[in-house]
């Protein structure tokens, strides 16, 4: 079994001459880790959880006497040798829990080290597997319970105390980072890439525990252990540049400060929503989530209108107006910086619109046979990009089974309404549309309310107004030929009856901030 073993002295050059006196591979061990002080040593072991640590007895910060006390304490596996040179004294008595196995004095001699190595060896065989894990282990459970407590969080108080105290887990004061790398190379260049991200980072997060979780290729969320005062921003700021001169183009969202593991999961999520408007930001690569912007007023109200045109349009079964005002929101949601998050709800929206509306057109055959493909979820994406083309196939989907599929209405009032949908142009009567289906015009007018809880003049009226918001919104004809266009030759009538609908003049809406 091949040991982890960390190195601590204040002067490089001492490191390098420990790291070289003996060969390393032929005792079972590996330098892991080297710390100029104690608290750079305490840092280490969050990232590489050493099994053996040999130190200076006097370095900074923490000497090296209160460096085994701490590992006493928070990690009771890992075995200490110290490289005294006090000839007088013996400081083995003040050896907390007997984490000193052996005390070299420098010069450190190779078969001293060597001594003192299958000491501590010794020492960690006869605590045996319910004590020892192995430094790789540890961090493999580390890495387990992080990913657990950020993807599938719902862990009782207990579990999650407890494993942060036994993978000796300081959660006190966090931020999570979520790094993002454009995917234009090899796998091969990837996996390069993120190993020397991952050395990048602890270089720049020098001092500062740091855990990596991997999320999807070829991101990853780093959770970083640091107080609040800590502006991880100018460390971020130095991964972008280098991943820069690799070739990659990266991102980095921050989260807001958290602390304790049952917020691992929210501030996940911040960082990732950060992350993905800095993609979006070519000038902003790197991202906070106190930066993300807030939804406006009048950013709402041109979404607002927007849904409701998307809405209209899936109402009447008018695929290529509802895909088409669909791509002008999500242009408009670029152009305008809006939230990222504001995407992922319009998607929950236009998903449970088009469920309402396979309820009301298709409701006998969702009960009696399986949801289409594309129907069954809501649309999600880890980009803006996916968001959309994922809710266009939804509706897509939605509008192919509604188009289809009409028992959840009269048969003949389906026929009724699918032809006011379609030739809204034409003159439309009462008495036309009961001859097209050979009812009485009375007998239709009952059972159209009945069904659509609208009276036939009513709805025609209506998919005239909603077409004619689409034309002014989305072409430069002039009012009287959009009249023409739905069906109302009267251009004084259709500006009014459009005011009554609308609350605004044909051109007064057109004039709105249009998406």
């Amino acid at each position: 079994m091949m040991y982890n073993v960390m190195l601590v002295d204040k002067e490089p050059a001492v490191l390098g001459a420990l790291a070289r006196s003996i060969d390393w591979a032929a005792q079972g061990c590996r330098i892991a880790a080297t710390a100029q002080d104690g608290r750079e040593a305490v840092a280490q072991f969050g990232r590489e959880a050493p099994d053996i640590v040999i130190s200076d007895i006097r370095i900074p910060e923490m000497d090296g006497l209160a460096l085994a006390r701490w590992i006493a304490g928070h990690h009771p596996s890992c075995k200490v040798i110290l490289l005294s040179g006090l000839a007088e004294t013996n400081p083995a008595p003040q050896a907390a829990a007997g984490q000193v196995v052996d005390f070299v004095r420098p010069p450190a001699q190779a078969d001293k080290l060597i001594v003192a190595l299958q000491a501590a060896k010794a020492r960690l065989a006869e605590d045996g597997p319910k004590r020892r894990t192995g430094g790789a282990e540890i961090a493999r459970k580390r890495e387990s319970f992080l990913h657990q407590m950020i993807f599938t969080p719902g862990q009782s108080l207990l579990y999650a105390m407890q494993l942060t105290q036994d993978l000796g887990l300081d959660l006190s004061g966090f931020y999570v980072l979520c790094l993002g790398v454009e995917d234009a190379h090899t796998a091969a260049d990837r996996l390069i890439f993120s190993q020397d991200a991952q050395q990048l980072w602890r270089r720049v997060l020098d001092g500062h525990t740091v855990y990596f979780v991997p999320r999807t290729e070829p991101s990853c969320y780093l959770v970083l252990c640091a107080g609040a005062p800590f502006d991880p921003a100018g460390a971020c700021e130095q991964v972008v540049q280098a991943a820069r001169q690799a070739g990659f183009q990266a991102t980095v969202g921050v989260s807001a400060h958290h602390s304790g593991p049952f917020e691992l999961a929210d501030a996940a999520r911040e960082a990732a929503r950060a992350q993905q408007r800095a993609a979006h930001s070519p000038h902003m690569p790197v991202m906070t989530f106190g930066q993300l912007p807030s939804l406006s007023a009048s950013h709402a109200a041109r979404i607002t209108e927007a849904l409701h045109l998307i809405q209209s349009a899936l109402e009447n079964r008018n695929h290529s107006t509802a895909l088409l005002c669909l791509d002008r929101l999500f242009a408009y949601l670029r152009r305008e910086a809006i939230p990222f998050s504001c995407a992922e709800r319009i998607a929950v929206i236009l998903y449970e619109c088009g469920q309402a509306l396979l309820i009301r057109y298709s409701l006998e055959s969702l009960l009696s046979g399986p949801l289409p493909a594309g129907t069954a979820v809501p649309p999600a994406g880890g980009t803006l990009d996916e968001i959309e083309a994922q809710t266009a196939a939804y509706l897509a989907a939605v509008l192919d089974r509604i188009c289809t599929n009409a028992t959840g209405l009269d048969d003949l009032v389906f026929r009724v309404k699918q032809y006011i949908d379609q030739n809204y142009a034409s003159a439309l009567s009462l008495e036309g549309l009961a001859s097209y289906v050979h009812l009485s015009s009375s007998y239709l007018s009952k059972l159209f309310k009945r069904e659509l809880g609208q009276n036939i003049s009513s709805y025609i009226q209506h998919v005239r107004i909603e077409r004619a918001k689409v034309l002014l919104r989305t072409t430069s004809k002039k009012t009287y030929e959009i009249a023409e266009a739905v069906g109302i030759p009267d251009p004084v009538y259709f500006s009014k009856i459009f005011k009554r609908a609308t609350g605004q003049k044909p051109k007064d809406f057109r004039a709105a901030d249009p998406l």
